[in-house]
Formats: structure tokens, C-alpha cells, sequence
């Protein structure tokens, strides 16, 4: 009897001793969860320290386990979050702004008291800049009209004085003249000198010679490349003007920008009708509007010849 007491006395401090090695080493290995046992009052630490590009996910909450043995708790690290930082390539940027689809609306042979503060207002609306090749002789008339132009941030562009053909195209002299009457009228509203320049009918009504003049002059010459043919007799509708771009412009989809040309002078309130109908169709093409101010020689020099 005495025997059989020892025993079991003997078998139950062994199990004792037993459990508690298993729970103490327990406490001490990486357990499945990928958790480790640290001393309640110790913190992890981190062997490299630190890194800028780490930050502590907050949404993550530490999991927690009291051992009954030791008084220590099972923590849960969460992984870091990696905070990217990208750095933009100015060389890249310069090339997929070249690569853009860029339109530049050029409107020829104001200011007009009627359809220049009715076209100010739609470009205003879209938040878009154009090119307003002016006429010395509309200038002098409504010189408040030019100033409006430039406040609100559009180019303005040197059309000739009077733009009569048989008095501008008279001569060489004649035409840089009217050329020069015009900059001066301009430099005298808005302070600025003009150096887009833009002759009546485009490079059709120059020859080699004249156009090399106003290169010498100091003036860049712009045609365009997309012509609304809003100045045909009779003026057309301004359904007409819209399927005229839009025919143009859906064949020139490769070229680098597309030069439109619009008239604003009396008659052509049709032009007005039709420039929101435009604007709508090029910038669900995808197409960004700036004014010639933004335009690079390079640029230029790339556009193809009406």
C-alpha cells in the first residue's frame, strides 16, 4: 500500500515537471503564426534600424497572449508598408508633351464688336487660350476689344493694316509697311509688339521673296493646316463649318498640331455657332488647346504647309 502511494506521489511531480519545461520552451520558439515571445516590458527591435521608406501600417492591431507561466506576451509584428517614391524624368515629361494632340485656334480679321465678346465668352467657358490675328484698321475702332483679348490671356497676332489686297500686295515695301503700321497701332493699345504674323490668304498670296522679308523683319509666320472655309460666299451654316474641320482634322490625326483658321469679322456669326461644336468634338478626340504663345519654333517649323 505504502508502495503503491510512492508511486503515484513519484508519477504526479513528474508530470508536474514535465508540463512546465513544455510550456517554458514554448514561451521561447517561433511558433505558425510567425509570432515571438519577448519580456512584457521589452520592446522589438529593428538590426538595420529604421528605414525612410518604411512606415507602421496603424490599422494593424498587435495580438496579444499572457502566458500564465512567464507573464509575457505573444506580439504580432505587421509588415511595413513601402511608401513609392517616383521621380519624374524631365526628358520624358518634354516628350509626352511633344506627343500630345494639340490644337491652336486661330481666329482671323477682328476684333468685331458682336462675335469677339461672344467668342471670348465661349473660350472662357472651356478655360481654353486662342490666336487672335487682328486688323489695324478694327483695332483703331475698338481698341477696348484688343485689351480684352490680352486679358484673358489669348496671343494676338499681326494681320496687315487694312488687309485690302491690291493696296498691301501693291509692292514689296508696301506690304512690309502694312505690316509695321499695324505692330505700331498694336504696341500703342496693349504695350506688346506682335510677332505672329499672318498675311491676307496665307502663303497663297506671297511669294518667296515676301516671306523672307518678314523672317527678316523679325516676325514668325503662321498659315494653317485646317481651314473651317467659314470666309466662302455665301457664308456657311455653322453645321457646315463643324463637318468641314472635322472632315480635315480626321485625315491630319499624325500630324504634330493642327492650325485651324476661323474669321470673326461682321457676318460670320455662324464661326461662333460653330467653335463649341468643335471644341466638343477635338477634346473627345483627345486634342489639349493652347495659343501660339505656347508654340516652339521647332514646333514651326514641323507643321505642314497649306
Amino acid at each position: 500500500m505504502q508502495k503503491k502511494a510512492f508511486l503515484i506521489i513519484f508519477f504526479f511531480i513528474l508530470a508536474f515537471f514535465v508540463g512546465g519545461l513544455t510550456g517554458l520552451a514554448a514561451a521561447y520558439f517561433v511558433t505558425g503564426s510567425g509570432t515571438k515571445a519577448v519580456p512584457a516590458q521589452v520592446q522589438p527591435t529593428s538590426e538595420s534600424g529604421p528605414s525612410f521608406l518604411e512606415e507602421a501600417s496603424p490599422s494593424v492591431q498587435q495580438e496579444k497572449n499572457v502566458l500564465a507561466s512567464g507573464g509575457e506576451e505573444l506580439i504580432s509584428h505587421p509588415a511595413p508598408t513601402i511608401e513609392v517614391i517616383e521621380e519624374r524624368n524631365p526628358d520624358l515629361e518634354q516628350k509626352e508633351e511633344k506627343e500630345k494632340k494639340l490644337a491652336y485656334l486661330t481666329i482671323d480679321d477682328g476684333p468685331d464688336p458682336e462675335n469677339t465678346p461672344a467668342i471670348l465668352e465661349i473660350l472662357r467657358n472651356y478655360g481654353i487660350k486662342a490666336t487672335f490675328f487682328v486688323i489695324g484698321t478694327q483695332v483703331e475702332k475698338y481698341p477696348d476689344l484688343l485689351e480684352k483679348i490680352c486679358e484673358e490671356g489669348h496671343a494676338v497676332g499681326n494681320h496687315t493694316y487694312n488687309h485690302v489686297y491690291k493696296e498691301i500686295y501693291a509692292n514689296d515695301e508696301a506690304f512690309l509697311e502694312s505690316l509695321r503700321k499695324n505692330e505700331e497701332i498694336i504696341y500703342g493699345i496693349i504695350g506688346e509688339r506682335p510677332i505672329f504674323v499672318r498675311e491676307p490668304g496665307g502663303r497663297f498670296r506671297t511669294d518667296a521673296k515676301k516671306q523672307e522679308m518678314v523672317k527678316e523683319a523679325g516676325y514668325l509666320r503662321v498659315d494653317w493646316n485646317i481651314d473651317s472655309y467659314d470666309s466662302r460666299h455665301p457664308i456657311p451654316d455653322a453645321q457646315t463649318i463643324f463637318a468641314n474641320v472635322k472632315r480635315q482634322a480626321a485625315k491630319q490625326k499624325l500630324w504634330p498640331a493642327m492650325v485651324i483658321l476661323f474669321h470673326e469679322n461682321d457676318g460670320h456669326e455662324t464661326t461662333v455657332e460653330a467653335l463649341p461644336l468643335v471644341i466638343d468634338y477635338l477634346l473627345a478626340e483627345g486634342f489639349t488647346f493652347k495659343s501660339l504663345e505656347e508654340m516652339d519654333e521647332e514646333m514651326l517649323d514641323k507643321l505642314p504647309k497649306p
